[in-house]
């Protein structure tokens, strides 16, 4: 059978980040690949973005002590010890001990699990970050757990995973929490729109891991490190690993199989090694973040597209909170498929039917839009009658490049037109043609063909507005950019050139045979000003 869930990671840290003695970090990492194999993250790769995963401003924060109850689990007796530690260390206010004390799996002793644990103990660190990135889901994730009468060990396997990063994707683009890639989560019902990626859905993703795990330990008979295996590597590379071993009259047991990937011999070890660590913390010298034994999230249900944003400012819950709890929606209006959304409950009485109802009614007043050839975000938000910074913000991007087909989310009716500071703009006359434009304002015809998104088919109307040249935000700028703009068109083979990602200022000018004093002095530009992907300089080439 076909791996149902394959991961491969991208072991080493961002190749810009460099460590205090100055040599690249990345290369301060290499002695540890080969001991990690397929592990998810590590801890020099999650280091430089702890701080964006933890937010001191919401109900989990260090700095606050909510109400623990402890009827939410189960319960056990008072005086018996669980795995070597009394039964009142479960209930000391951290939800890691309850898990510990729960565990049921034995460690095998092993080469392959003692690597992983001296690994994960050099960094004890870097565990405690991902504990305290786990708590806004830990409680949810073990209640299904039992329900599901699952082992508790599995809590720990998102640290392995992912650690506990809900925006973490791996390059073979598996995604969450629990890493699914989009096949797995499709066969188990995760949904993926132009809206919405249900492998990062908090709550979708982990009853996807449940039906996962429920069906693997039936087919391998609650044989727990080939259940693991399979996880990472898929069934039926497991099944034909036991296949080979049997036909040979070798031994079956996971420890002894061959036919598998490194990584996926190893991924059993590692959970494992941090089940011995979980279970003995003092002696690694490891405090896992307090988390209560309590729930801090509930479950609002929506049968409609709403707008996060409207509904942040209506609720008082801050955007960068309400993505941390529903990371499965690309952009701040949920789509047509939505079905439920996860607020903190201590604020859960804010979100009345009457704040929904505003934000769904927010939601109305935007739809989709495909991005062309040729399409800067600028030209769309001029189209559209909205900000730049608006459009990106709403579509939750990075960056402000446009990729052709990609399907962002547009405000609709808007009758104010926003004028982009980087779009000089032209509005089509009876009788005009490309051609006649490209003419007029002295641009090569596939210039503004591309600078518009068109080809040499495409047919212009008498109203339309077409991108034809540069201009800058202020008075200033723009008076210096049309002296700049003449100063160039009077040079012989003066045109218009759509920067490129990676551009600069000495690249334009090499390629046009120009200098880079004579393309500042054409765009008002700056020595110090930066290229943006998208937009026009005037070049005078010497040639």
């Amino acid at each position: 059978m076909k791996p149902l869930v394959r991961l491969v990671v991208n072991f080493l840290p961002d190749r810009n980040i460099r460590s205090k003695s100055g040599f690249p970090a990345a290369l301060l990492w290499l002695p540890f690949i080969a001991l990690l194999g397929g592990c998810a993250q590590l801890p020099g790769a999650i280091d430089s973005s702890s701080t964006a995963t933890t937010s001191t401003s919401t109900p989990f924060g260090a700095n606050e002590q909510p109400n623990v109850d402890y009827s939410i689990l189960p319960a056990m007796g008072g005086g018996v010890t669980q795995n070597g530690h009394p039964a009142a260390w479960a209930y000391d206010g951290n939800l890691w001990h309850y898990i510990a004390t729960q565990f049921t799996l034995p460690v095998p002793d092993n080469a392959r699990v003692q690597a992983q644990l001296n690994f994960y103990a050099s960094h004890i660190e870097y565990l405690q970050r991902v504990t305290e990135r786990a708590a806004p889901y830990l409680h949810m994730i073990v209640k299904d757990l039992q329900k599901n009468k699952l082992p508790l060990e599995l809590a720990l396997l998102p640290i392995v995973e992912s650690a506990y990063r809900p925006e973490a994707v791996s390059s073979s683009n598996a995604a969450g929490i629990w890493q699914f890639v989009r096949s797995t989560g499709t066969h188990f019902g995760l949904a993926r729109t132009t809206w919405y990626d249900g492998r990062r859905d908090i709550k979708a993703s982990t009853d996807a891991a449940m039906s996962y795990f429920s069906r693997l330990r039936t087919m391998f008979n609650d044989d727990w490190p080939i259940v693991f295996a399979s996880y990472n590597g898929g069934e039926g590379t497991l099944q034909n690993a036991i296949s080979y071993n049997a036909a040979r009259g070798r031994p079956t047991d996971f420890w002894d199989l061959t036919q598998i990937s490194h990584e996926t011999a190893d991924y059993p070890a590692r959970l494992y090694a941090l089940v011995e660590i979980f279970s003995h913390p003092k002696k690694y010298g490891f405090n896992p973040y307090p988390i209560p034994n309590a729930p801090v999230l509930t479950e609002i249900k929506l049968d409609k597209s709403v707008n996060l944003g409207k509904l942040a400012q209506i609720t008082g819950i801050s955007h960068d909170e309400l993505y941390r709890l529903n990371p499965g929606f690309d952009k701040l209006i949920t789509g047509p498929q939505t079905d439920h959304l996860l607020v903190p409950k201590s604020i859960a009485d804010q979100f009345t039917p009457l704040a929904l109802e505003e934000a769904e009614k927010s939601a109305r007043d935007w739809g989709r839009y495909t991005l062309r050839r040729g399409d800067s975000f600028h030209k769309v938000a001029y189209r559209f009658g909205c900000d730049v910074d608006e459009l990106i913000k709403m579509n939750r991007l990075s960056s402000d490049y446009a990729h052709a087909g990609e399907t962002i989310v547009v405000p609709l009716g808007r009758k104010t037109q926003y004028v982009a500071g980087h779009d000089r703009l032209y509005t089509v006359q009876s009788g005009d043609s490309l051609w006649g434009v490209s003419r007029k304002f002295k641009i090569d015809l596939a210039d503004l063909q591309h600078m518009n998104g068109m080809n040499k088919h495409s047919v212009i109307q008498p109203g339309e507005k077409l991108i034809i040249g540069f201009d800058h935000a202020s008075s200033a700028s723009n008076s210096h950019s049309q002296r700049g703009h003449s100063e160039a068109a009077a040079h012989k083979g003066a045109r218009q050139y759509i920067v490129k990602k990676g551009d600069t200022l000495w690249d334009v000018a090499h390629r046009f045979s120009t200098t880079v004093n004579e393309l500042l002095s054409a765009n008002g530009l700056k020595l110090d000003d930066s290229l943006k992907p998208g937009q026009i300089l005037v070049v005078a080439s010497r040639n």
